[in-house]
């Protein structure tokens, strides 16, 4: 599984089977979280491996009564420790940098786990004053999140995504020029013989290409219908470029 498979197949598994994971498997999740990259490499981030059942079950009720929690073989609790990031960088290292380095390690965790077979998901949402007793978390820690990790016997639904053409800019917020959106849309998604024969077809109108974009692109729906469309005018020429 290369980098690019385990980010588009990840997903976020609530139900797990009570398979053990092995030590070596644990430390080398936790080793994954090590390696992202921080504000000032200063790693300002704790990992708190938990797996006796009573603490779980404490966890999972001071997560909100996320009861499904507690059937994780293995939680790990991603502490952000703040002096350091806030000595360096100010207000803004302790209430942003230090966050943002615990979601990257957590993230590099998630897709390390998904890569060696296991599933996973990330908990955000507790009472943190809960967690901080439970877990001996003092003054100069605060816990990020959780994340459950252990073999899943789940079956997720479909990720649905946001069409990367309602989410992308060129240069400034908002902005689309037009030779950035003939490389643009001849790669979001619907592929570069596709992209190209719609092109052309938009050049052909009247108007500028930003305008046939904007008209074309102004629902996700539409631009599906166009995609469906078209792949099924060319579907021989798609078919033989698969293969």
């Amino acid at each position: 599984m290369d980098v690019k498979e385990a980010i588009e197949t990840r997903r976020s598994i609530r139900k797990f089977s009570p398979k053990e994971l092995h030590p070596e498997e644990i430390i080398d999740l936790v080793d994954a979280g090590r390696y992202a990259p921080s504000a000032g490499n200063q790693q300002n981030w704790k990992f708190i491996l938990i797996k006796d059942q009573n603490r779980k079950n404490e966890i999972a009720d001071a997560c909100f009564q996320q009861t499904w929690m507690a059937s994780a073989p293995l939680m790990i609790c991603v502490v952000g420790m703040t002096e350091d990031v806030k000595r360096m960088y100010g207000t803004r290292g302790e209430m942003l940098y230090s966050i943002q380095n615990c979601a990257i390690a957590s993230q590099n965790i998630m897709l390390r786990a998904h890569e060696m077979g296991f599933g996973s998901c990330m908990i955000s949402a507790f009472e943190e004053g809960m967690i901080k007793r439970i877990l001996n978390i003092g003054d100069e820690g605060r816990p990020q999140c959780f994340i459950c990790v252990g073999y899943s016997t789940d079956t997720p639904d479909k990720k649905l995504l946001k069409n990367l053409h309602v989410l992308t800019y060129f240069e400034t917020m908002f902005d689309r020029t037009e030779d950035y959106d003939d490389a643009f849309y001849m790669w979001s998604g619907i592929g570069k013989k596709t992209g190209e024969k719609l092109l052309a077809k938009m050049k052909e109108g009247v108007g500028t290409l930003r305008d046939r974009i904007n008209k074309k692109f102004e629902k996700d729906e539409k631009a599906e219908k166009v995609k469906e469309i078209l792949e099924t005018e060319h579907k021989d020429k798609i078919e033989t470029k698969d293969q």
